[in-house]
């Protein structure tokens, strides 16, 4: 099983790739294909077996970048409820990834 801290690593990189996407798309088509792509593929085919309130928020918080605040006042959750959500995402990730 992956730890906690590679999983939150990784979707930090996730976040940062889908922020800058067309650039670094455009820098791969250029350099070659960096192996950080098998890492955005093997998410993305995990969070399609997730529950759809993780699924929404993995949309909303890695693939637009939302923070969390902005996610709670999208969806009408308090801040704690979307914290104990994130909670739950990272916990699906490290078994499904790991």
């Amino acid at each position: 099983m992956a730890t906690s801290e590679t999983v939150k690593r990784e979707l930090r990189d996730i976040r940062y790739y889908y922020l800058r996407k067309a650039e670094l798309d455009e820098a791969f088509e250029t350099l070659g294909v960096s192996p950080f792509k098998q890492t955005v593929e093997r998410y993305k085919n995990a969070i399609r077996e997730a529950p759809l309130r993780l699924y929404d928020l993995y949309a909303c918080l890695y693939l637009r970048g939302e923070t969390q605040e902005a996610v709670a006042v999208e969806l009408g959750y308090t801040p704690q409820y979307v914290r104990k959500l994130v909670g739950e995402l990272f916990d699906f990730f490290r078994e499904k990834i790991g």
